[in-house]
C-alpha cells in the first residue's frame, strides 16, 4: 500500500466501515425531520424553541454519528468495534474502478448537502425574518372577531363585554401571521342578521370568531367559536370561565389567541407568545377603567369622548401606577385634546410627554407606548422625523394596522408629502376594508391633490359605511365646490346632512357660509352666521360670527353694516390675541378684520405674523391656510402682486383651492382686472 496515496486509503477505509452510507442516510433523514418540524410543531401550539432544539440536536448529532460509524459496526452477533483493515482489502477497494468507488461518496455528499442546506436555510430564515412574520401580507391568515354578545341581561356588564372584545383584538393584532380586521369594521355587525358567509365575504376574511360573555357576581364565562368563512363549518370552539380576576381574564385571552393561531395553522413566535401572555395589571378595577377609557377614545374625537376617556385612564393609573397601557392611553388622549384645540395649555404638553415616557419606562417594547411617543412628537412639536421613527418601532413590534398606517399617513400629509400620505391611507383602507375613517381620510387626501372624482368615490364609500359621518358630508360639499364651482351641488350635500339631523353647526358651518359667499348669496350667508352660537374654531382657522357677517355685508355692498361687523370682530380678536399672542389662526383672523376696516398696515402685519408663526415649512396644511388667508388680506387691501403670487403658489401644491373656485368666488373680484389673474383662472 506504500504506493497508494493516503487520501485513497482513508476513502477506502471509510467505504469499508460504511461511513458514507451512514452520512447519506443521516443527511436525508435529517432534512426530512427539519422540514417536518418547521411545519408541524408550531401548529401544535408548541413554542418555536422546540424547532430550534430539534435542528441543533441534528446538527450536533451529525459529527457524533460519523465517529460512531467509524468506530463500530453491526454484525449478526450485535454491535462491536470495527476491526483494523486488512492491507489487501484496502488495496482492493482503492484499486476499484471509479464507477464503483465514487457512488457511495456522492450519496454521502448529497445527503450531507441536503441536511446542511435545510439547517442553514432555517437558521438564516430565523435571523432575517421580521417580527411581523410574513413579508407578504397576502400570506397572513385573515380573521374577523365579531363584537361579543352580552349574555348577562345586565347593561352594567356591557362595558366589560366590549372591553374584552377590544382587548382580544389587540392581542390578536400582535401576531404577525394573522391579519385581524379592526374594531371599527366589525362593530357594524354587532346586531346583524347576516350569516357568517356574508360577513366573511364583506370583510374579505377566511374565518370569523363569535363569542358571548356572561357575568354572575364575581364569576365570568366566555364562550367562543371559530367558524370557516367559506364553508360555515366550526373550526374550533371552547368555553372558559372562573373567578373574575385580571389574571384569569388575561390567561383566557392568551389561550384563545394560541388556540386561534393553531386552528388557522398560523405561526405564533416565542416573542409574540410572551407578549400576549403578559399581564399589564393585576387590578380588576384598573383594568375595567382602562377598557372603558379605550372604548371612549375609539368612539370619536369630540371633546366629551376625549374627556370621558381621559377620566377613565386617570382612574386606571390611580389604581395601578405600573399600568403601562393606561399611561400610554392617557398620553394619546392628552395629545388629541391639544391637537383639536380643546386644551392648548403648556401644561398638557408636559403631561403628555411624561405619560408617554412613563409607559415606555414600564414596558420598553409596548407598541401603544411608542404610538403615544409618535403622537407626542407629531402633535405637540411637528417633529415629523422623530414621529416616523416611533412609527417604525411600532411596526417592528406588531403587524401594521389601519390605525398605524393612518398615523404614518397623517404625519406625511402634514410634512407636505401628500402623495405618500395618500398611498399609506389607501394601505390602511386595504388592511381594514370596512373602516369608514380610512375611507374618508383617503377621500380628504385625494381632495387636497385635486383628484376630485377619486375623492368623491372614497368619501361616498365612507358615508355608506357610516351614514352619520359629518366629515364625509363636509368634504363632499367642499369637493363639489372646488371640482367645478358647483355651489348648488355643494349645498345639496350639506342640506342632506342637516335634514338628517347630523349637522354640527359650530364645527362645520364654515363650509355652508363659504358656499353661500362663493355663490354670491350674502343674505343666505348672513342667515347661516346668525345660527352660530360661538366662533368657528378648528385647527385651520378661527372665525367669530361677526367676521362672517362682515364678509356677507361687504358682498351685499352695505359698507356701514360691514364696517360695524368687522369692528366687532376686531375687538373680540384683539382680546383673543392678547390672551394668546402666539396662536397663528388668531393673527390671520385679526388681519382679515383689519382688512375689512381698510386698515392696510395693521391687516398685513397680522396676516404676515400668522404666516410667520405657522409657515408651510413647519406644517404644510395649516401653514398653507395661513398663506391663503394672507392672500385674501392682500386682495382686500390692494396688494395685487403679492396676492396673485400667493395664489399661484397655492395652486401649485396640494391644498383646498382650485381654479374653478377662483373663477366664481366674488372674494377675488378685485384681482380680475389683472391679466395675470385672468391667465391664472383660464380653463
Amino acid at each position: 500500500m506504500s504506493d497508494t496515496p493516503a487520501y485513497q486509503r482513508l476513502f477506502a477505509d471509510m467505504k469499508r466501515r460504511r461511513v458514507f452510507r451512514v452520512m447519506a442516510v443521516y443527511g436525508a433523514v435529517s432534512f426530512a425531520v427539519i422540514e417536518a418540524a418547521d411545519v408541524i410543531l408550531p401548529r401544535m401550539s408548541l413554542p418555536d424553541w422546540t424547532v430550534t432544539f430539534v435542528v441543533w440536536l441534528l446538527v450536533l448529532g451529525f459529527p457524533l454519528t460519523i465517529v460512531l460509524a467509524w468506530a463500530f459496526e453491526r454484525t449478526p452477533t450485535g454491535v462491536r468495534r470495527t476491526g483494523e483493515a486488512d492491507t489487501r482489502e484496502l488495496e482492493d477497494i482503492a484499486a476499484q474502478p471509479a464507477g464503483k468507488r465514487w457512488p457511495a461518496g456522492l450519496m454521502a455528499l448529497g445527503g450531507t448537502a441536503l441536511f446542511l442546506a435545510a439547517a442553514a436555510g432555517w437558521f438564516t430564515g430565523r435571523q432575517t425574518a421580521p417580527r411581523t412574520a410574513d413579508a407578504d401580507p397576502d400570506t397572513r391568515r385573515s380573521i374577523a372577531v365579531l363584537p361579543f354578545h352580552n349574555l348577562s341581561g345586565d347593561n352594567e356588564a356591557q362595558p366589560l363585554t366590549d372591553g374584552l372584545h377590544d382587548d382580544l383584538l389587540t392581542q390578536l393584532s400582535k401576531i404577525g401571521s394573522l391579519k385581524v380586521i379592526s374594531r371599527t369594521s366589525v362593530l357594524e355587525y354587532r346586531d346583524t342578521d347576516k350569516n357568517v358567509r356574508e360577513i366573511a365575504r364583506e370583510l374579505g376574511v377566511e374565518s370569523v370568531l363569535e363569542g358571548g360573555v356572561q357575568l354572575a357576581g364575581e364569576q365570568f364565562r366566555l364562550n367562543v367559536q371559530l367558524i370557516d368563512g367559506g364553508t360555515d363549518e366550526h373550526l374550533w370552539a371552547e368555553q372558559y370561565g372562573g373567578e373574575l380576576t385580571v389574571g384569569n381574564i388575561f390567561d383566557t385571552q392568551a389561550e384563545i389567541a394560541r388556540q386561534i393561531t393553531a386552528a388557522l395553522e398560523a405561526r405564533l413566535r416565542p416573542e409574540e407568545q410572551a407578549d400576549i401572555a403578559r399581564r399589564p395589571t393585576e387590578d380588576v378595577e384598573a383594568y375595567e377603567a382602562y377598557l372603558r377609557g379605550f372604548s371612549f377614545w375609539q368612539s370619536g374625537y369630540s371633546e366629551s369622548n376625549l374627556r370621558s376617556a381621559g377620566g377613565m385612564a386617570a382612574l386606571a393609573v390611580e389604581r395601578d401606577s405600573t399600568f403601562a397601557e393606561a399611561w400610554a392611553l392617557k398620553s394619546l388622549i392628552s395629545g388629541e385634546l391639544f391637537w383639536f384645540y380643546y386644551d392648548r395649555s403648556d401644561s398638557i404638553r408636559e403631561v403628555a410627554l411624561e405619560e408617554a415616557r412613563r409607559a415606555l419606562e414600564l414596558e420598553p417594547d409596548l407598541a401603544l407606548g411608542h404610538q403615544a411617543m409618535a403622537a407626542y412628537h407629531y402633535r405637540f412639536h411637528l417633529d415629523y422625523d422623530r414621529a416616523l421613527e416611533s412609527v417604525d418601532r411600532i411596526l417592528e413590534l406588531q403587524p401594521t394596522t389601519a390605525e398605524i398606517e393612518g398615523l404614518r399617513a397623517a404625519i406625511l400629509r402634514r410634512k407636505g408629502d401628500t402623495e405618500a400620505a395618500l398611498e399609506h391611507f389607501k394601505r390602511g383602507a386595504m388592511v381594514d376594508p370596512r373602516n369608514y375613517t380610512s375611507m374618508t381620510e383617503v377621500g380628504e387626501t385625494a381632495y387636497l391633490l385635486r383628484r376630485h372624482d377619486e375623492a368623491q368615490e372614497w368619501l361616498i364609500r365612507g358615508l355608506n359605511l357610516k351614514p352619520d359621518a359629518v366629515v364625509a358630508y363636509t368634504y363632499l360639499a367642499a369637493n363639489r365646490l372646488r371640482a367645478d364651482g358647483d355651489t348648488a351641488g355643494a349645498r345639496d350635500w350639506l342640506e342632506q346632512a342637516r335634514t338628517a339631523g347630523i349637522y354640527v353647526a359650530e364645527q362645520d358651518m364654515f363650509t355652508l357660509i363659504d358656499v353661500a359667499l362663493a355663490a354670491n348669496q350674502p343674505d343666505r350667508a348672513i342667515a347661516e352666521s346668525e345660527l352660530l352660537t360661538g366662533p368657528i374654531d378648528n385647527q385651520f382657522f378661527y372665525m367669530p360670527p361677526s367676521l362672517a357677517r362682515g364678509f356677507a355685508w361687504r358682498l351685499k355692498d352695505d359698507l356701514g353694516r360691514a364696517a360695524a361687523a368687522f369692528d366687532s370682530a376686531r375687538i373680540e380678536l384683539e382680546d383673543a390675541v392678547k390672551a394668546n399672542p402666539a396662536e397663528p389662526r388668531l393673527r390671520s383672523a385679526l388681519g382679515l378684520a383689519h382688512a375689512g376696516l381698510g386698515h392696510k398696515l395693521d391687516a398685513l402685519r397680522e396676516g404676515r405674523e400668522g404666516m410667520r408663526l405657522m409657515p408651510p415649512e413647519k406644517e404644510a396644511w395649516r401653514g398653507n391656510w395661513r398663506v391663503f388667508q394672507l392672500a385674501r388680506i392682500e386682495a382686500m387691501v390692494g396688494e395685487t402682486d403679492a396676492a396673485i403670487e400667493n395664489l399661484q403658489y397655492l395652486l401649485s401644491i396640494p391644498f383646498d383651492l382650485t381654479v374653478a373656485e377662483l373663477r366664481i368666488d366674488p372674494a377675488w373680484d378685485s384681482l380680475r382686472s389683472d391679466p395675470r389673474f385672468e391667465t391664472l383662472v383660464e380653463p
